[in-house]
């Protein structure tokens, strides 16, 4: 059973692989919208009510979305449709997490969404894996780069 599903060290590099599967490919069921539903429940006053009410109504977003692709299982029968990995701050699976995408403690400027690491066995499972574009505020570990590099995957230019 456990064979049966992609496994991950790194949330923010499982996010990127659930943006293409779920998001570009459509290959992971109904799309998680945590935005669109926050948006629904909150456009009548959104640009009226304080900062702190934003905030936390946010939590509940945040908390929902967080766990929802934690627990998200991918199985690894789709792991050889990922060809190329991006990541930057407009991707859906981020906007579904922080509808609003608000810089406040634990996002630090993007930080908790940051791909910082990837552990060999994460890549080894992606065998089609040719490029990967990093564009966000904070630039990628030069360790992080190299590795990848020595796994025959190409960085490509921010966009």
């Amino acid at each position: 059973m456990e064979n049966e599903f992609l496994v991950f060290d790194n949330l923010p590099f499982k996010l990127t692989v659930i943006e293409v599967l779920m998001y570009e490919l459509k290959l992971l069921g109904e799309p998680y919208n945590g935005s669109d539903e926050f948006y629904e429940r909150y456009k009548s006053d959104i640009d009226t009510v304080s900062d702190e009410t934003v905030l936390g109504r946010l939590e509940e977003y945040i908390e929902r979305g967080t766990k929802f692709f934690t627990e998200l299982k991918i199985p690894r029968s789709l792991a050889p449709k990922i060809r190329n990995l991006y990541t930057g701050e407009e991707m859906n699976v981020y906007g579904n997490i922080n509808p609003l995408w608000l810089d406040f403690e634990e996002f630090d400027d993007g930080a908790m969404f940051a791909v910082t690491d990837i552990s060999e066995r994460e890549i080894k499972q992606f065998p089609n894996l040719e490029g990967f574009t990093f564009n966000m505020y904070l630039d990628p570990p030069e360790e992080l780069l190299r590795k990848l590099e020595g796994w025959g995957i190409e960085i490509n230019p921010q966009d």
